[in-house]
């Protein structure tokens, strides 16, 4: 009896999906490195596969290869973020811009459905299930503007910042934010209202950016004040008392 023939490719895809989605899950921390000898045996595949699936998503921009130390999971400074939004601001309000052009009554319908879920998770306070939910709701705009490159560019530079995601979220009136942009965004998308598209669409963009670029200011400041001498401290005189 034959047995059924392996499709490598495939396989060798899922695994890079898999690594994908570990790194952007959040389960390794900028600039950790990454330990093929771990990884092949956490996902039973041989070191070579992990080897070749790294070098394919380095192409990706998540990871780096270094010579003779391996691989690790990119970190972002200041310049590469703002060259990031930069270009993400023109692509993804132009995506919206030509969703606005396609888009159907039935389209409407279920995103209104989208925020609803949206917005149970946020009562919920379901941190993942929120991330996840804001994700599909942008997707399924992106979706409608029927152009794939522009598409795979979006989500190949979603998954550069993937490191940014976290930091928005944690903040109560961002997410207060987020939740009424949503309603807003469908209401512009429905009257193909394009200046007040771009406008929702640029400020949505921001908080995750605005957000992390706090954080790597306040580490910074916290370092350099870490880092100054400290003054020496004044020896305390010690007072005589008469017997």
């Amino acid at each position: 009896m034959l047995r059924p023939k392996k499709d490598l490719k495939a396989d060798f895809n899922k695994l890079i999906s898999q690594l994908e989605n570990m790194i952007l899950g959040g389960m390794f921390q900028p600039r950790e490195r990454l330990i093929e000898h771990d990884l092949a045996t956490e996902l039973g595949v041989s070191r070579f596969w992990i080897r070749d699936a790294l070098k394919v998503l380095e192409t990706t921009g998540l990871i780096k290869v270094i010579p003779y130390k391996g691989a690790i999971v990119c970190d972002l400074d200041e310049e590469e973020i703002e060259e990031i939004f930069e270009v993400r601001f023109i692509l993804e309000g132009l995506a919206v811009q030509k969703a606005a052009t396609q888009i159907k009554r039935p389209d409407i319908d279920f995103l209104k459905r989208m925020a609803d879920q949206f917005e149970k998770n946020v009562q919920s306070k379901d941190f993942s299930a929120m991330i996840a939910a804001n994700a599909r709701f942008h997707d399924y705009i992106y979706e409608l503007c029927s152009n794939k490159n522009l598409i795979q560019i979006i989500k190949q530079l979603q998954a550069r910042c993937h490191i940014l995601r976290y930091h928005a979220w944690s903040s109560p009136a961002v997410v207060q934010r987020i939740q009424l942009e949503h309603r807003k965004l469908i209401v512009a998308l429905e009257k193909k209202d394009f200046k007040q598209l771009e406008k929702i669409t640029t400020r949505h963009i921001s908080y995750s950016r605005d957000s992390y670029l706090t954080h790597l200011r306040t580490k910074k400041a916290n370092m350099l004040e870490n880092s100054k001498p400290q003054k020496p401290q004044k020896p305390v005189a010690f007072k005589r008392f008469s017997h």
